[in-house]
């Protein structure tokens, strides 16, 4: 399954730079809702896309939110360090979970959870500063953060899910209507009532279901009628 992505704002379109601590990427809706659904409902059960922090890493550098030269660091210091490690990952995990939260209620229309609120708003603490760099066409809006890269690559993805369910369309935003998926995904059709994450998985087998249960249906009412 996939997230279809947004039309990127200006935020989204920066130069990439070799420097250490520079990010040309910023995270887009679809980057964020990307994270939230690594850990995905499959069939009823959860999948767990992240299971270690050397993945965690893998997936951030595959979303250009990471440096290679960053990602080697990290994937050698943690490598050496299972406890640290473990504890990183822990972070991964409720940043994701309380970003899955703040999609959900805004899904349903209801405030968020308290505490992931408020891990939210941790993250997006978060430094790092804009500036604007030279591009082909003008200037581009850069970021450099300081710190951590996987707590500036987190505060990214939470920054994007924020701006949305705040500033950006909440009420383009869905949960699969099948309740063996859940998939968070941005709905970008005309009209704006996608009920599937997609047609040709979900939304087949809802209305393979529904098939099913017309005919079942069917079948009782005509043995009732033989039995009359």
């Amino acid at each position: 399954m996939t997230v279809s992505s947004p039309v990127p704002d200006a935020t989204s379109v920066a130069l990439r730079h070799a420097s250490h601590g520079e990010h040309g990427h910023q995270a887009t809706l679809a980057d964020g809702l990307d994270f939230v659904n690594t850990l995905e409902h499959e069939r009823g059960r959860l999948v767990e896309h992240l299971p270690t922090m050397a993945t965690a890493l893998d997936w951030l550098r595959e979303h250009d939110l990471l440096h290679d030269e960053a990602h080697d660091e990290l994937v050698e210091r943690f490598g050496d360090d299972e406890e640290g490690s473990g504890r990183a990952l822990a972070r991964v995990h409720r940043v994701r979970a309380a970003m899955r939260e703040l999609a959900d209620a805004s899904v349903e229309r209801r405030p968020p959870e308290g505490p992931a609120l408020d891990r939210v708003n941790r993250i997006l603490r978060t430094p790092y500063g804009y500036y604007l760099v030279p591009s082909p066409d003008g200037v581009s809006l850069d970021h450099r953060h300081d710190g951590d890269p996987v707590e500036g690559a987190l505060a990214r993805l939470a920054e994007s899910v924020a701006r949305e369910v705040s500033q950006g369309h909440p009420e383009r935003l869905r949960i699969c209507a099948n309740d063996e998926c859940r998939w968070v995904f941005h709905d970008t059709s005309p009209t704006g009532r996608r009920k599937w994450c997609d047609m040709t998985t979900c939304g087949n087998r809802a209305k393979a279901a529904r098939h099913r249960e017309r005919q079942r249906a069917a079948g009782e009412i005509t043995e009732d009628a033989a039995t009359d």
